[in-house]
């Protein structure tokens, strides 16, 4: 086995000894010589002719034009202020209310805001069927709101006071 083994790496010997390197052609050496040069050229030109940047008045300019004819839009509440202190008003009286009125049953003074405001009984008995927690819930979620709204709209103010 090692006599084979000696003949097949004599063989191999040969047969590599034999082989010369190939050379590139001058057709591919001119082509690659032609881009090296190609590219030298190219960053001489670069390095000598740099861009011009423009001046600091020139930038500012823009920058003034851009500004001048951005106009600013204020914005405009969709529920005027006076309609939410009607609102505001509303809430309070029902929380007022919701106070004289116990659980599900009838009080005296809900017989008597029932005999005077509202004389439909089918209304009455349809509000006393939702629980007193839950309407003092959405009465009480209602008039956070509120008060997120008129605090946001007093730090705003309070901002563009301080900007200018």
């Amino acid at each position: 086995m090692e006599q084979q083994d000696d003949k097949q790496e004599a063989h191999f010997k040969k047969l590599i000894g034999g082989i010369s390197t190939d050379a590139p052609s001058d057709a591919f050496t001119r082509a690659v010589m032609q881009r090296v040069h190609e590219e030298a050229t190219f960053r001489t030109l670069v390095q000598n002719n740099v861009i011009e940047a423009p001046s600091q008045a020139f930038s500012s300019g823009i920058i003034a034009q851009i500004q001048a004819s951005s106009t600013a839009v204020s914005a405009k509440p969709v529920i005027s202020r006076n309609v939410w202190y009607w609102l505001a008003a509303a809430w309070a009286a029902l929380i007022v209310a919701a106070f004289f009125v116990p659980g599900n049953e009838q009080s005296a003074l809900w017989g008597k805001l029932n005999g005077v405001i509202v004389s439909n009984q089918v209304f009455i008995q349809k509000f006393l069927v939702i629980p007193q927690p839950v309407i003092l819930t959405i009465i009480g979620l209602s008039g956070l709101m509120l008060l997120d709204y008129f605090l946001r709209d007093k730090w705003m103010l309070l901002n563009k006071m301080a900007r200018s």
